[in-house]
């Protein structure tokens, strides 16, 4: 709660200063993480130009995988390796910071490129079949946690185009990015040490010029 209060007071403070812009979009993201294969939700964003070429982002996200897959597991405790059949309901929230400059000299578009940083949240609620591999009974499980503050590293890819008034745009952007997701060699953990991800957004941007 006190790092989602920073975020919003830094958002009140740059709120006070002029050329403004707000973002909506849906989203598709793929994962390198069967847990999170392919994900879809939405992005609200705030940017603050800094100059008339750079500025500085903020966004909130939240995307769902309600998907089917498999993977095996095991526990330090005991030797034996499980299978699991699972379907599930995780979701990531995420929270990022983002710094960008456009390289375009054009009146109707606008290309920004620069780093991105984000805070991720993982939610994890899946239920589904367990067995011993190469054995033939199974028993049912539900889990439900969180795996918070996962730290990611990113660069955003936006490409902004005017549409009806100077101050409204459409926009498509993409962003690869790698998330630190457990310490190497932890013992008796399938988790990834990081995992890769993609997002795509495409949606409506508004300049709120003072």
């Amino acid at each position: 709660m006190k790092k989602v209060f920073l975020f919003v007071t830094v958002l009140f403070l740059f709120n006070q200063l002029s050329a403004q812009e707000l973002t909506v979009s849906p989203t598709f993201s793929h994962s390198s993480y069967d847990r999170f294969r392919n994900n879809i939700g939405y992005e609200i964003g705030y940017s603050q130009f800094t100059s008339k070429k750079s500025r500085l982002g903020f966004s909130f996200s939240q995307s769902f995988y309600p998907g089917d897959y498999n993977y095996t597991i095991y526990i330090d405790a005991d030797p034996a390796t499980y299978y699991r059949s699972v379907k599930s309901k995780n979701q990531i929230i995420t929270l990022s910071l983002a710094y960008s400059f456009n390289v375009l000299n054009s009146q109707k578009s606008e290309l920004f490129i620069g780093p991105k940083m984000s805070l991720n949240y993982f939610k994890f609620d899946e239920s589904g079949t367990e067995r011993l591999v190469n054995g033939t009974d199974s028993q049912a499980f539900h889990s439900k946690y969180w795996e918070n503050s996962k730290i990611g590293v990113g660069l955003l890819l936006e490409y902004d185009r005017k549409i009806f008034s100077d101050n409204m745009f459409l926009f498509f952007s993409t962003e690869p990015k790698l998330i630190f997701f457990s310490k190497p060699g932890l013992m008796g953990s399938s988790a990834p040490t990081y995992i890769g991800l993609i997002n795509f957004n495409l949606g409506f941007k508004i300049n709120l010029k003072k």
